[in-house]
């Protein structure tokens, strides 16, 4: 009897173990779905951002969209393309066709279709295809070149835009390039995203320096036309300006202070804040002696740029703002109101940076009946001054723009992510807004002219600097475990 109740009561206690491991294994599978929406969700997300890639590139081809239906206009400009891809096939076949085609043409369609391939990948449109890198490239790459193809055929019926076989390769090749890099992300997603991960939660002013340093750099090597040259380097170093302020400041004297002054300042502060494990008078010196040593090697770098001159006055007013980096701005940052409030105090220096950007060189119209004139010049097609302008000084404006209106997205949804799930939309309002209303204050300017163009773009660099702030509250909440975490800005109004 005593073995009986024994063997009833551990066949007891192994069916409750089973029924509760099998309780969570169900609970697990139904009430914790992640594993299997969240892949859905994000290609979702991807298959949507590739439709407004897809219609941004449709868009960016045809612009200013002056077509023609006439046959013999129609003749004319096929006869001109087949002659011209008769004589691009001769010159491919005898090697010599990298003394015909622009360098510029082929970068940038190259460079148009690279997110194209990423984003297609991303989306995963070709599933059981694109698991290994030689075919998702060739898959990838072949529709990046019909797209390109029927793209350059539908030019054909433009009156403002040229045909070329050449094209639809360099977009082919630029979808394949996009997949390539795909790859190598997906690659060191591993090693280099713990890196970032690490760096991003725990040291965010390293990032945040990373992206000053920018702004020096490329202000200093723009347009960019970069020469190994001994020749072109020599006359750099010739016609260096090794006198400072000897006929006054070689340009407007606020651009300086705001582009070398301001920024350094930041720079030094950032730099200031990494130090540690020094006496304070070592920390300040070093972070000084760094920024102003940066910007000298800065100028150096022009003698191998075309175009660009060295300038000693450009290194004294980095050192200038160092050193206010270093003295002036950790006084200033522990002051009582920016204490309290140091998200805000961002944001009002944002919006001076903003403002001084967008109105320079205030010089306002003296009469009323100057505003016919200058409401006549408003761009009313967006991207239209981009399509008349070569594409580095396009680039270049997109990105100020970008770095400009981006931190202050990222600072408003620190503001407001207390009170609305939905931060980023509120950003992306706020900030085409704002930029309606420079663009209206750019009327009354005489050397600005107003587009629809640049208020677009604030509403965007808003939305993705909001998006951006959401990101960095989910990396450096994670190990918390909460869903949301008070605003990066410490007591000093920068992140360490």
């Amino acid at each position: 009897m005593e073995m009986r109740i024994y063997r009833r009561s551990t066949l007891s206690r192994n069916f409750a173990r089973l029924r509760s491991r099998v309780g969570d294994l169900v609970t697990l599978r139904f009430e914790h779905p992640v594993s299997t929406e969240a892949p859905i969700n994000e290609r979702r997300l991807f298959r949507w951002l590739l439709v407004c890639y897809c219609i941004f590139i449709l868009y960016g081809s045809f612009i200013p969209f002056r077509f023609s239906t006439d046959a013999d206009f129609i003749r004319l400009q096929w006869f001109h393309v087949s002659g011209r891809e008769k004589f691009f096939l001769s010159l491919l076949l005898e090697g010599s066709l990298s003394y015909s085609l622009s360098l510029l043409d082929v970068i940038s369609n190259f460079l148009l279709f690279v997110p194209f391939g990423f984003l297609w990948v991303r989306a995963k449109m070709d599933t059981p295809r694109v698991a290994q890198l030689p075919m998702a490239a060739l898959v990838t790459g072949g529709v990046g070149f019909f797209f390109g193809l029927a793209i350059e055929v539908g030019q054909l019926f433009s009156l403002d835009r040229t045909s070329a076989l050449s094209d639809a390769i360099c977009n082919g090749l630029g979808a394949a390039g996009g997949t390539a890099a795909y790859f190598l992300l997906r690659g060191l997603q591993g090693r280099l995203g713990a890196l970032l991960f690490r760096a991003v939660r725990e040291r965010p002013s390293l990032v945040l320096l990373a992206l000053l340093l920018v702004v020096p750099m490329a202000s200093a090597f723009y347009p960019f036309e970069i020469t190994l040259d001994v020749s072109t380097a020599w006359e750099n170093l010739k016609r260096t300006h090794w006198v400072p302020f000897a006929r006054g400041f070689h340009r407007f004297w606020l651009d300086l202070v705001i582009e070398k002054v301001v920024v350094c300042a930041a720079v030094a502060f950032l730099v200031l804040r990494n130090l540690s494990g020094i006496t304070l008078g070592k920390r300040l010196a070093m972070a000084w002696a760094a920024v102003t040593l940066f910007a000298f090697f800065t100028e150096a770098g022009k003698l191998f740029f075309v175009g660009r001159v060295p300038n000693v006055e450009n290194v004294i007013l980095s050192s200038i703002g160092a050193l206010c980096g270093v003295l002036l701005v950790p006084p200033i940052s522990n002051l009582p109101p920016v204490k309290r409030r140091p998200v805000e105090s961002l944001m009002v220096l944002s919006l001076a940076l903003l403002a001084y950007s967008e109105l320079s060189p205030f010089d306002w119209i003296r009469s009323v009946d100057e505003l016919p004139t200058r409401v006549a010049r408003i761009e009313w097609l967006p991207l239209a001054s981009y399509y008349s302008t070569n594409p580095q000084s396009a680039v270049f404006d997109l990105g100020k723009k970008l770095f400009l209106v981006t931190p202050f997205g990222f600072l408003l949804a620190a503001k407001l992510s207390s009170r609305t799930s939905r931060c980023a939309w509120f950003a992306a309002v706020i900030g085409l807004l704002i930029g309606i209303v420079f663009e209206i204050c750019q009327i009354a300017l005489r050397t600005r002219v107003p587009s629809v163009t640049d208020a677009l773009t604030f509403g965007i660099a808003a939305w993705i600097g909001a998006e951006l702030y959401e990101r960095y509250q989910a990396i450096t909440g994670a190990e918390a475990g909460s869903g949301r975490i008070s605003p990066p800005i410490e007591a000093s109004a920068i992140p360490r």
